[in-house]
């Protein structure tokens, strides 16, 4: 089993979204369907426990899928289970990094939108304090990004 894990700051807008939309193309993929598993989390314990943001649960009920989340922290512990993380930017990078560096195990750490070879800068648009345009946006930037990331799961199966 592949374990993956999208990253942001709060775990409430970018990752969860990034999650969701992912998990779906997972499931529609046979080759990946129930050999992936992902989740997220956040670099921030600011919101832990708390749901996904509206904007994101709207973007993500209107295409008929999961809206169930509970944000968390991102820990070397849970660092330690995973073999792949995306970050949503340079700063969850960086955060995620330095937690990665305390695990007893460390996964591979990557940017997910180094995954659409279209995207135009590196870093996923950060949607929160915005209005649900800035939201969709941001799953746009996401949805560019799963064939290039399905691609290289494929090749690590």
């Amino acid at each position: 089993m592949l374990r993956i894990l999208t990253l942001c700051h709060g775990n409430i807008c970018r990752s969860p979204l990034a999650e969701v939309l992912i998990e779906a193309a997972i499931s529609a993929d046979p080759l990946l369907a129930g050999r992936v598993t992902i989740s997220s989390a956040g670099t921030s314990d600011e919101h832990a426990g708390e749901g996904m943001h509206a904007n994101s649960t709207a973007i993500l009920s209107a295409r008929g899928l999961r809206t169930s989340h509970q944000a968390r922290l991102f820990t070397p512990a849970l660092a330690a289970t995973l073999d792949l993380v995306l970050a949503a930017d340079q700063a969850n990078l960086r955060n995620g990094r330095s937690i990665i560096r305390m695990a007893e195990r460390q996964p591979e750490i990557r940017l997910l939108r180094d995954f659409d070879p279209t995207a135009v800068g590196h870093d996923l648009d950060d949607p929160w304090g915005h209005p649900p345009t800035a939201y969709e946006r941001t799953a746009t930037e996401i949805t560019a990004a799963i064939p290039g990331l399905l691609a290289e799961l494929r090749d690590r199966i």
